[in-house]
């Protein structure tokens, strides 16, 4: 009697652990936030800089493992100049539109299946890469003669996640990346008082992509 109770009891828990495996369905959607705390503003062909800060803030997508096209904003304030005397942007607080495609390949895994907290969890190291577009956008009295800047990135990533078959650790990713960008094309350009500005862009950031993955019961 006991040993048919004990058959039953294994049976209804292994049901139960069966029934709560989650897969993910390719549905996904995510956040990015993004620091930019070196970050100049330079004058060409004339040797001039400008220091800022920015911040950014976007949607971010997992087209799939290893692409994530993003759109997003940058808010820029400009700190000080070097080299030159007068303001090369006529204005200091700037907003930026963003647009990029990034490329993350994973390289190398730092913590393999650490156990905390009841679940193994995973740290991997990765090369990330991708074309960009950013379009600063003017003032009435001074408009952007820029048609935008085409830039690029590089810089490493650090993937988390927690192995298992929940839901909550299918659910959700997290990224964590630093980079450096450096503009092709002027990001913002002016004519003032018959004087052609150009300036070009290069920083470099640290970013958080966080990833909400739409998950499924394969055994339902």
């Amino acid at each position: 009697m006991k040993t048919g109770k004990l058959i039953t009891a294994i049976l209804l828990v292994s049901g139960h652990s069966f029934g709560q495996i989650y897969e993910r369905t390719g549905k996904n959607l995510g956040i990015y936030f993004a620091g930019q705390p070196i970050s100049q503003l330079n004058e060409k062909p004339l040797n001039s800089g400008l220091n800022n800060l920015s911040g950014s803030i976007g949607l971010v997508h997992m087209l799939v493992p290893g692409i994530y096209p993003s759109v997003g904003y940058t808010f820029n304030r400009a700190q000080n100049i070097t080299g030159r005397e007068n303001a090369l942007l006529p204005f200091q607080n700037a907003h930026i539109l963003d647009a990029s495609l990034l490329f993350d390949k994973q390289l190398l895994k730092l913590l393999n299946g650490r156990r905390v907290l009841g679940g193994c969890h995973y740290l991997s190291l990765g090369l990330i890469a991708g074309p960009e577009y950013h379009y600063m956008l003017g003032t009435r009295a001074v408009p952007n003669e820029s048609f935008g800047e085409i830039a690029g990135q590089i810089g490493f990533s650090f993937y988390h996640f927690r192995k298992s078959m929940g839901k909550r650790a299918k659910s959700k990713t997290r990224q964590y990346d630093v980079f450096y960008r450096r503009g092709f094309t002027p990001i913002f350009s002016s004519t003032q008082n018959g004087i052609q500005t150009n300036l070009y862009r290069q920083e470099i950031g640290i970013r958080v992509r966080l990833i909400r993955h739409q998950v499924t019961n394969f055994l339902n």
